[in-house]
């Protein structure tokens, strides 16, 4: 730890040192970042630090801050906007779309030990402020930073640590950021979302199924820089007015700490084939078990308790997904997850599978004409979202989920039409 904290020293000293250049380093080793040596009117400088990814879920889309070097006052404060505090409360809230998130301000060497540790990027641009913009930057990001100031209403697309710190840099060169980035972006708000995840698929498919159409119309690059790395792709495209003319916001740009890991991906995977395949499978293991089930003998007996088992756990996660939907469209501020297509293709009440599956097990005659009347509704509703694609509504990206759930709900339903045709007389049931 003492070493560790000798080589964060030294990396500091680095930083505030007026000479040089940025020494060539390793990769994963970090790398000294030397100020211009640009003399100044003014004191101040101001960086945007932009660290990527990490392996937590809630460090996937990376995060942003803001650092102002006074070198008249030798101080180097972080302004951070994605501070919040764990606690029991912190999940419920979490689920509401209702996180209070607050600007913080910290030390530099403890913002660098801290993402350093978790082998996340960080970057650095400098940017090209005239002083009295600096200045008064600074003195809002302080007033911000208030105890009666500081909080405000998280939201991953659209309040969050990226769009906070394009905020105030956009006050600071009077709307010119905003003014450069009203081109088409690059992605969508889920395509955004999908390429930063790919590499962690139970995040990756739980935001595929919970964002709903209002993440799938098109944006502008202004609303794309909720992710850091756009953000720091939009500054580098900005030229601002300067007393000796017009000069690129980013006056210069490193990386102090280059992590161990694979950058994340330019645009999100397709995966369109994995799902319909999985779909596929599970439909066709219903199907099998169904007829096995039909055909008699001691196996007949083995299927049928599969099967039954099987429905009751596709019906618990079919249920549980859908009747989640409800959930955040109608209970919570989460407004990306409304209005969500996906509901169909998750029929809430699939859960009515729990017991019936159960009674299916165990061969009785009700539960199996019951299943099947619940997985005809169910794959109506699979049928109804494949016809939504018409464009009757607010078109949702939604093809891959569409692929995997009605190869399911015809399996499920065919291994029970399949036991009516073929049943003996003592298995009524199906």
């Amino acid at each position: 730890m003492m070493v560790r904290r000798r080589v964060l020293a030294a990396l500091v000293s680095a930083v505030l040192s007026a000479g040089g250049g940025v020494v060539r380093a390793a990769p994963g080793a970090p790398r000294p970042f030397v100020p211009s040596e640009r003399v100044r009117a003014d004191s101040l400088t101001v960086y945007v630090l932009t660290f990527g990814p990490g392996d937590h879920p809630f460090f996937k889309f990376g995060h942003d801050a803001l650092w102002i070097h006074d070198g008249e006052a030798g101080t180097d404060k972080v302004y951070n906007f994605g501070t919040f505090a764990f606690s029991p409360r912190v999940i419920v809230d979490f689920l509401h779309g209702r996180m209070t998130y607050w600007l913080s301000v910290s030390t530099l060497p403890v913002t660098l030990a801290s993402y350093e540790r978790e082998n996340r990027t960080i970057d650095v641009q400098e940017l090209t402020l005239a002083p009295q913009a600096k200045r008064e930057l600074r003195a809002r990001l302080d007033l911000n930073a208030r105890p009666e100031n500081r909080d405000y209403k998280y939201d991953y697309f659209l309040d969050n640590c990226a769009t906070r710190v394009r905020d105030a840099i956009d006050g600071a060169v009077g709307g010119a950021l905003r003014a450069s980035a009203r081109a088409p972006a690059r992605l969508t708000l889920r395509g955004q979302a999908l390429r930063m995840t790919a590499d962690y698929w139970p995040l990756y498919v739980a935001l595929d199924i919970v964002l709903g159409p209002d993440t799938d119309r098109p944006i502008d690059r202004w609303a794309e820089m909720f992710i850091p790395e756009e953000l720091a792709r939009g500054l580098a495209a900005v030229t601002v007015e300067m007393p000796a003319g017009p000069r690129p916001l980013v006056r210069s740009a490193r990386t102090l700490f280059a992590a161990r890991r694979s950058p994340p991906l330019e645009t999100p995977p397709a995966r369109g084939r994995t799902f319909f395949l999985a779909g596929c499978a599970l439909g066709l293991i219903f199907f099998l078990l169904g007829g096995a089930a039909a055909r008699g003998g001691p196996a007949a007996v083995a299927a049928r308790i599969f099967l039954g088992l099987l429905l009751a756990l596709w019906g618990l996660v079919a249920g549980f997904v859908g009747g989640f939907l409800v959930y955040v469209w109608a209970l919570t501020d989460h407004v990306v997850a409304h209005h969500n297509q996906n509901i169909l293709l998750f029929a809430p009440w699939a859960l009515a599978l729990i017991p019936l599956g159960i009674g299916v097990s165990l061969g009785w005659p009700r539960a199996g004409r019951a299943a099947g009347a619940v997985l005809t509704t169910a794959l109506a509703a699979a049928l109804a979202a494949c016809l939504l694609k018409i464009g009757f509504v607010r078109h949702q990206e939604n093809v891959r989920l569409l692929a995997f759930a009605l190869p399911v709900w015809l399996g499920a339903r065919g291994a029970l039409a399949v036991t009516a045709r073929l049943g003996h007389r003592d298995r009524p049931w199906s």
